[in-house]
């Protein structure tokens, strides 16, 4: 998904907001605190993607022609979908633990919000403006808009699940060299090879954590989408 994840999330070496939880609860905190700080991050992180979502419906009906009635259906369904999640991936998490979060990553969060949205945007624009619905007269359905939507956060979890599969295979390569290096004199190159093995490790974790998040989170927000189409559908 580029910009809107990878750069922000991690991967690729980036670190990246999960990627840094790590470090920062490794290195500070211990304990329950540290997980919750996790939890925490994972509910900025929904809230973002809602966020984003809203904020995408809100440009594409201003400015690309989505239809307002089903902006404002969409926003309503997805909202209220995503607090039930919200509200329940938030339990036991203390003020304390969403503070250090806010403090430590709500900028980032925030930048992940609007790249995001702008995604979602750019996506959802170059696919009405594809052959199929150029030779629909450039009128666009209520379930068009809503597939076009739907098409693009399945494209950026399709994305990240690529990245964890070649993190996989470079963990395999690195694994290899780990084992090949550790049969030798040189000590250099045994603490190299263990080293690249263990970052590999560590980015497969954020990257698995990443996808965890998206997934579940998406989930949610295709369901609302689904019933805003149908609640769209039984009022006309």
């Amino acid at each position: 998904m580029g910009s809107a994840v990878s750069s922000v999330l991690g991967g690729g070496g980036s670190g990246g907001i999960l990627g840094a939880v790590g470090g920062i609860v490794g290195g500070i905190f211990g304990g329950p605190i540290g997980s919750m700080i996790g939890q925490a991050i994972g509910g900025m992180l929904e809230k973002a993607i809602e966020g984003g979502l809203n904020g995408a419906v809100d440009k594409l009906v201003k400015e690309h022609g989505m239809p307002k009635f089903l902006g404002d259906e969409v926003k309503q369904v997805v909202s209220n979908a995503m607090s039930k999640q919200n509200a329940t991936s938030q339990q036991g998490v203390s003020d304390d633990a969403k503070k250090i979060a806010h403090e430590n990553f709500g900028e980032s969060i925030e930048r992940f919000k609007q790249d995001f949205q702008n995604f979602i945007v750019d996506n959802v624009v170059d696919s009405m403006r594809g052959p199929d619905q150029k030779s629909r007269g450039g009128k666009v359905s209520a379930g068009g808009w809503l597939q076009a939507i739907a098409s693009v956060m399945g494209k950026a979890l399709g994305d990240k699940a690529q990245e964890m599969v070649k993190l996989s295979n470079d963990i395999s390569k690195a694994s290899t060299a780990k084992t090949k290096a550790a049969g030798g004199k040189d000590e250099a190159a045994k603490e190299k090879a263990a080293g690249e093995f263990q970052e590999l490790m560590m980015q497969f974790q954020a990257t698995s954590q990443e996808f965890n998040y998206m997934q579940t989170t998406f989930s949610t927000a295709l369901k609302g989408l689904g019933e805003g189409l149908a609640s769209v559908a039984r009022k006309q």
